[in-house]
């Protein structure tokens, strides 16, 4: 074999290693960059998407992966604004007609304030708070009194929320409803 043959044939072979290698190097960032806890969707408080995918939350349920939710608000109030923020992991979760998403939140013990930082502690009364939240904008809340079980306060409201996922490294994804 000549000097530039085997040249010719050793650049080759050179490119084949790398190239094989590169795949492997994407591959494995691609992994890096999928897993762990990502925004997949966000709806308004009317249910009006304002970014990611609803089949990409339908798709992670449907594959087990661990969801969260979380939602928030912004207010004037006297002098300044109040920003207040929360995140769940929902109890049950629902997929209706392929295309919609609800989320039980379990019941928790009310706080005595949800936005006064020095005043976090478990509200009198023993009443616990529980809701349900859609990818419609839908936040139906209930407050009950923990001993009773009566219904204290009925609170629905409407939230932009985001939804996310917990993407588990080396898992294929499946598309398969849950009922075939």
């Amino acid at each position: 074999m000549n000097k530039t043959r085997l040249f010719i044939f050793f650049m080759v072979l050179s490119g084949i290693f790398f190239s094989c290698n590169q795949e492997k190097q994407n591959q494995a960032d691609l992994e890096l960059i999928e897993s762990g806890w990502k925004s997949v969707y966000q709806n308004d408080e009317n249910g009006n998407r304002l970014a990611g995918s609803i089949d990409s939350l339908i798709v992670g349920i449907r594959n087990g992966y661990d969801v969260r939710v979380g939602w928030g608000w912004e207010r004037e109030r006297a002098d300044s604004i109040l920003r207040l923020e929360h995140m769940a992991e929902p109890l049950f979760l629902t997929v209706i007609q392929e295309k919609n998403v609800t989320a039980v939140i379990d019941a928790h013990p009310l706080l005595q304030s949800y936005i006064d930082v020095d005043n976090q502690k478990i509200g009198e009364g023993g009443h616990i708070w529980q809701c349900v939240l859609t990818t419609k904008g839908t936040f139906n809340a209930q407050v009950h009194n923990r001993s009773t079980g009566e219904l204290i306060k009925d609170w629905p409201q409407r939230h932009k929320m985001t939804w996310f996922l917990e993407y588990p490294s080396n898992k294929a994804k499946e598309n398969k409803p849950l009922f075939r």
